[in-house]
């Protein structure tokens, strides 16, 4: 097995160094350029036909499913075609629209005392110049560079973009669009059943990381007439504020000749600050100490570096006179994020517990440091594994629940560890420096010293990477309520629109309440399902829903809204191009028809109907929810998959904390061990030893004297994602 391993992987080598000279000099993005793969190569190397199957969690290393799945000569051609693909992307598809000069008074030697993820994410690269390659040095010098306020970035050039958002954004009515393509039928979810809703909640919380366009313009507004047909929107014209404009000073730096142009009011880097913030205001307000009662503030810095957090009850701490949780951001709050911050707030202190403390206590991790020095730096380094290990997670678990697909799980544990230690168990950092770039990023991964990669464009998360993260459709209608302690009864079902931004204040009960405590509520994320990423399987209630901003004591910001359309219209105001133009733009062959996008007779009547026969005006959001090519066990098509192959791999490439900074002098040897050997089923039992069993078979072992204990045995649930024990077998015996 090792030799065909061996084999398969200097396969995979030679397809990517050889491909990436002959194609990379095309600009794909042009205007007019003709796709990357024709639509005859396209079609006949999608890879294997057969989807996973659902007993593999894809995270752990699995060297049969690679041997059974590399063997393949569609496989074969599939990887040829992909990393050629994926690495045209990287050089065409990397756009630059302008990042801001720093100031002379910016101090970035004092900002860095340590390596760390600074508040607005300013200073990065300030010296790591050497690290760098010849291409990237000089963007060394953007201090600004992935920060707090600055652009989103483009996959798609200054003429598509423009010509996009020029087009008349009313053709067709966003409101038809989402009355006839996007509402479910008699308000029922079609559901996903082989992912949990905890896996729908995490992606949002990513979001929230990611990127935002804040708060829309309080000047500017967009008419939009109502469509007759629609429940709710029917009248002449209603009045949608248009996303937040760039000021005077800010538009005057150069935005490269786009159109349209706005800027991330939260930072580019994958740092976790939904969780800490993205200012330093924030990052104190979630490190301070305060009354669980009402979230008063004690007025001091919680000891150790620790972060705000009702332990005891395991639930955030509320500012009741807000009626919003502390923490890094809240906007667009419900229920379900708070599922997923408790866990990484609760697991911020246990960093600190179990792989920080022991280090302080033996003398070395705060030597010649002060006791608030030392809190610092323990706060800083906790920051530092956590934000990583929610990466990691996201990459080797997330990702593979959502896109079940053997090459797919191969290719995602490949990106963080590297093809060398998924198939010998050994890192291969002297490699790197040895082998050319898209070799290098299969070989040894995106995460370790010597994989920093530009790719002679600042990073910045882009408008097309904010579009194809439009899944709203995950939403179910309701959650399926249990208790953990009778796991096979639906005591009720929640209504989503029941815990969503303030009403989800009080939902999560004390510790040892009878109903409504947060071990009840996890685990009832964990066996309920989200919504697949259909056409018409919109959440009912977010066509027709008042949206608050959560961002202060009013609901000034309040605006009642059909979600689905208001989706349509951000696209579109954006310049992101119509579905057959995105996929141009990205080197992807066109649909030339309905019938090509989608087999569904009924969703082809829908399409042709709403889009007046013209395939060519097919929004991007409703042709990846139509569309027919998808790889085998992928819960969303190609043409996002696509975006999420680029940006996905940049983030990790462009991040100094995923490069030459993931060492043990910045991270600790203990803590990359952490971040390399925990998954979040464990992240999960450590904070909920209740669960164990939900994941886990157990031993029953007697011992003397008659006392029994239940130990582990088998891991089942693999990846936390899947909905856990019973439900599990239940959903994988109905596959």
């Amino acid at each position: 097995m090792r030799k065909l391993s061996l084999l398969a992987m200097g396969a995979i080598l030679f397809s990517c160094s050889t491909t990436n000279n002959e194609q990379s000099k095309r600009n794909l993005a042009a205007a007019n350029s003709e796709p990357f793969v024709s639509k005859k190569e396209y079609e006949d190397n999608r890879g294997q036909k057969e989807s996973i199957k659902f007993d593999f969690d894809g995270y752990e290393t699995q060297l049969r499913l690679f041997g059974r799945a590399i063997v393949k000569k569609e496989n074969i051609k599939f990887l040829k075609t992909g990393t050629a693909l994926r690495q045209n992307l990287f050089e065409s598809n990397l756009v630059d629209t302008g990042v801001d000069e720093a100031e002379v008074s910016i101090d970035c030697e004092k900002i860095m005392y340590i390596p760390r993820r600074t508040p607005d994410g300013s200073c990065y690269f300030h010296g790591l110049e050497d690290k760098m390659s010849e291409q990237d040095k000089d963007l060394a010098k953007q201090i600004y560079m992935g920060s707090k306020g600055q652009r989103f970035g483009r996959n798609t050039h200054q003429e598509v973009a423009n010509r996009a958002s020029r087009k008349d954004m009313m053709d067709p009515n966003p409101f038809e669009v989402s009355q006839k393509l996007f509402t479910r039928k008699d308000g029922k979810t079609k559901k996903a059943e082989v992912l949990n809703l905890l896996a729908a909640a995490w992606l949002q919380a990513m979001n929230h990381d990611w990127f935002t366009h804040g708060k829309n313009s309080k000047k500017r507004n967009i008419n939009v007439k109502g469509y007759k047909g629609h429940k709710h929107f029917n009248k002449d014209k209603y009045q949608i504020p248009a996303t937040r404009a760039e000021t005077d000073n800010e538009a005057s730096v150069d935005k490269k000749g786009y159109d349209y142009t706005s800027r991330n009011q939260v930072t580019h880097w994958w740092d976790a600050s939904q969780i800490y913030g993205s200012d330093a205001e924030t990052i104190k307000a979630v490190r301070t100490e305060y009354n669980v009662a009402d979230g008063s503030s004690t007025g001091k810095l919680l000891p150790n570096g620790k972060i705000a957090v009702d332990e005891k009850n395991r639930k955030l701490i509320y500012d009741m006179k807000t009626q919003l949780p502390i923490t890094g951001f809240h906007d667009n709050w419900w229920l379900g994020l708070e599922m997923i911050h408790v866990l990484f707030h609760m697991e911020h202190n246990k960093i600190i517990d179990e792989v920080l403390m022991p280090q302080v206590k033996d003398g070395k991790f705060c030597k010649d440091l002060s006791g608030t020095q030392c809190d610092n730096k323990l706060f800083e380094v906790a920051r530092l594994i956590n934000s990583a290990l929610i990466a990691k997670i996201h990459t080797v678990e997330w990702t593979p629940a959502l896109l079940n697909h053997p090459m797919l799980h191969v290719a995602m544990r490949a990106n963080w560890f590297g093809l060398t230690r998924e198939l010998t168990g050994v890192d291969s950092e002297w490699l790197r420096g040895k082998i050319s770039r898209s070799t290098k990023h299969v070989a040894s991964g995106l995460v370790g010293e010597k994989t920093l990669d530009l790719y002679k464009v600042p990073f910045t998360l882009t408008e097309e990477f904010v579009a194809v993260y439009r899944m709203h459709p995950l939403v179910p209608e309701s959650i399926d309520f249990r208790s953990s302690a009778d796991p096979y009864t639906i005591k009720k079902q929640v209504p989503i629109q029941d815990v969503v931004f303030r009403k989800s204040v009080g939902k999560v009960k004390s510790k040892n309440s009878v109903e409504g405590s947060s071990l009840d509520w996890m685990y009832s994320f964990g066996t309920s399902h989200p919504g697949g990423l259909l056409l018409n399987n919109y959440p009912t209630f977010m066509q027709n829903f008042v949206a608050e901003r959560n961002t202060g004591s009013k609901h000034s910001d309040s605006v009642r809204m059909d979600m689905g359309a208001i989706d349509i219209l951000r696209d579109r105001e954006r310049g992101v191009p119509r579905y057959n133009n995105f996929r141009r733009a990205l080197g992807l062959p066109p649909a030339d028809s309905f019938e090509e996008l989608t087999a569904d007779p009924a969703e082809i009547a829908a399409l042709r109907d709403v889009y007046n026969d013209d395939i060519e005006k097919v929004d991007l959001l409703v042709g990846s929810l139509a569309e027919k090519d998808r790889y085998p066990g992928y819960a969303f098509g190609n043409t996002p998959f696509w975006i999420f192959a680029i940006m996905a791999s940049r983030r990790l490439m462009a991040d100094p904390f995923f490069s030459d900074y993931y060492v043990p002098e910045v991270y600790t040897k203990a803590g990359i061990k952490y971040i390399n050997n925990r998954s979040m089923s464990e992240v999960i039992v450590s904070h909920y030893p209740e669960l164990e069993n939900r994941f886990y078979k157990m031993k029953k072992v007697t011992r003397l004297g008659g006392k029994v204990k239940f130990t582990r045995k088998d891991l089942v649930v693999k990846n936390a994602f899947r909905p856990w024990r019973p439900i599990y077998e239940k959903v994988k015996s109905g596959l």
